[in-house]
């Protein structure tokens, strides 16, 4: 069974080359005519045809009505070429015009430049995931092929705007996200892609991060000249999600676009700046309230693909089992939190009451209409689509998603959100998103000031009360962080300039945002879990430095912050923690 990324879709926005893209699986359609017999002859001119037999292959497809592999629509990328330069090597793949332009010799001979008559397999991918998340193509994952549904059939025979629009808007009703967006304007609220995305999705797992927007303004108000690098940087997959469904609804004429004056408390001190905010319409309004049945219409079913349950959280595939025989069990008929728990054992899936809970709230965040209340849970909502993989093993439980649920057991009084620490501790590729993550849990939950500040020659962070100063190191390992000789140098260098304070050591002054006033200072390793001497490398620092210094997991990281939400440990326990050892066992005060 193939493992494709389904269901949540961040880049794509050109409706009409959308259409084009569902087209290709319809051979009376007129792009697939124009496809054939003018945009493959010009590639295969070109040069630029990785694999004729794709072609042939996709031709004898089409005109037999069979389905078609998803790897042949998406392609391939290169190992030895950029994406500038790699052939062409899927169906999608040609039906798109590359942003650049491709310099060609004419009929005439001279040297021209023509827009590059196709992209890459990332773009490709895109649109293919964009048309099975509206239900114009039908996938089907134990063959990983493709197929036209109907809804596809009436989106490719749209040829009026009107028809075009009555098409994507019936397809964004049954589209879980979308309904969610306009359920979260549809109180009227002006909304930025942060207040959406923070509510979008399941918000405790990586996957479904959210930028915090106090510490977004706060970089935009005192970084004016870097706003355009802040602005490229500075978003979660979460509000990549919102700000592009905004700009599908958008083109309905279901939501509008406007400037908003957001204020902003980032610590002690207070931000405004100006972002583009969200509201619905009128429009909008009426498609929402169509959507869940409201004013005497039908409650539209909704599509909710088996892979789009979780994306880049630890177990995802244990986690999709989990939640997709929630929504099953839950289809027909109200049930208790305790029968879920029995009707999961009896899948073999073990699990406990707050992860069923947490999950409820994140299917309710993805769009779908779950009623939760003191007699249990129920789906309103008629899904589509939805296939549980049979006959394979139950996942064994990683180490991340283990962590996870005992965590999970241990906090009450600290925003879930924070569990997304975990599987972005143990993401090598989630770096930034665990730094991001780890100071909006220093400064909007546990009242210390702070700043993210990344970058060369600068550390990741840095917090502060009115008593002392941090230096943060965050490192995302999946089989946990061994502090290397090279990194131990750098936190060393880091704490030298803090103490020197010289732009001749560093230009950029990074120590110049703790306060004056602040003269103890601290370092600390945060990362997924410790192996090797680290007491012992931490006393080097101290030795070469005079600072002292601590290695926090996040498991105890966030039973740290579990601890100081209740009132039972207090900031100065807190800096208490920092004698040149790993900080443990802190759950036992829980």
């Amino acid at each position: 069974m193939a493992d494709r990324s389904l269901g949540w879709v961040q880049n794509p926005s050109n409706t009409r080359t959308l259409q084009n893209v569902v087209s290709l699986l319809c051979p009376e359609s007129k792009f697939a005519d124009t496809y054939l017999n003018f945009r493959i002859p010009l590639i295969r001119k070109l040069g630029k045809l990785h694999d004729e037999d794709i072609w042939n292959d996709y031709i004898s497809l089409l005109e037999s009505g069979k389905r078609i592999p998803y790897a042949y629509l998406k392609g391939q990328g290169s190992d030895t070429e950029s994406r500038t330069n790699a052939l062409c090597s899927g169906i999608v793949q040609a039906a798109i015009d590359a942003q650049k332009e491709f310099p060609i010799v004419d009929l005439n001979g001279e040297l021209t430049d023509i827009k590059k008559p196709y992209t890459d397999d990332w773009t490709s991918d895109g649109f293919i995931r964009w048309a099975i998340a509206l239900g114009f193509i039908d996938y089907d994952a134990v063959s990983d092929t493709c197929g036209l549904t109907a809804d596809g059939k009436q989106f490719i025979d749209a040829h009026s705007e009107q028809s075009f629009k009555e098409a994507l808007g019936k397809a964004y009703l049954k589209y879980p996200p979308a309904c969610r967006i306009l359920e979260l304007l549809s109180t009227g609220e002006h909304l930025t892609k942060f207040e959406l995305g923070r509510r979008l999705g399941f918000t405790t797992e990586a996957g479904f991060t959210s930028f915090p927007q106090n510490i977004f303004v706060q970089a935009m108000v005192e970084y004016p000249t870097e706003r355009k690098t802040i602005r490229s940087n500075s978003e979660g997959s979460s509000d990549k999600y919102a700000r592009m469904i905004c700009r599908w609804l958008r083109e309905l004429g279901w939501v509008k676009c406007s400037r908003k004056e957001v204020v902003e408390r980032a610590g002690s001190t207070v931000y405004s700046y100006k972002l583009q905010g969200y509201t619905i319409t009128a429009k909008g309004l009426r498609a929402y309230r169509e959507s869940k049945g409201m004013s005497s219409h039908k409650r539209v079913s909704k599509i909710v693909y088996y892979e789009m349950l979780a994306t880049k959280c630890a177990d995802k595939h244990f986690v999709r089992l989990r939640r997709a025989n929630i929504l099953q069990f839950i289809e027909t008929r109200q049930r208790t939190l305790e029968q879920i728990a029995q009707h999961l054992t009896s899948k073999g899936i073990e699990t406990d009451i707050p992860t069923i809970r947490e999950d409820l709230a994140g299917l309710a965040n993805i769009g779908l209409s779950v009623q939760l209340d003191d007699n249990g849970a129920l789906l309103k909502d008629k899904i589509e689509n939805l296939v549980i993989p049979s006959g394979s093993a139950l996942p064994v439980k990683s180490e991340p998603l283990q962590i996870k649920e005992k965590v999970r057991l241990r906090i009450n009084a600290l925003n879930p959100k924070y569990l997304a620490l975990i599987d972005l501790a143990f993401n090598g590729s989630a770096n930034r998103e665990f730094e991001i993550i780890t100071i909006d849990l220093f400064t909007n939950e546990l009242d210390f000031n702070g700043r993210h500040l990344g970058g060369a020659r600068k550390p990741d962070s840095i917090v502060h009360d009115s008593s002392a100063g941090l230096i943060i190191d965050n490192k995302a390992y999946s089989t946990g962080y061994s502090m290397p000789i090279s990194q131990v140098d750098e936190m060393v260098r880091y704490i030298q300039e803090n103490t020197e304070r010289t732009s001749l050591v560093n230009k950029n002054e990074w120590w110049n945002h703790f306060p004056e006033t602040i003269i103890k200072f601290y370092f600390a390793f945060i990362s997924s879990r410790f192996q090797g001497q680290t007491n012992s490398k931490l006393e080097g620092i101290m030795n070469r430095t005079g600072i002292k210094g601590a290695c926090i997991d996040c498991e105890n990281l966030l039973y740290i912050a579990e601890a100081m939400k209740r009132g039972v440990l207090s900031h100065d326990d807190f800096w208490q923690m920092f004698r040149n050892r790993e900080v443990q066992n802190i759950e036992a005060v829980l």
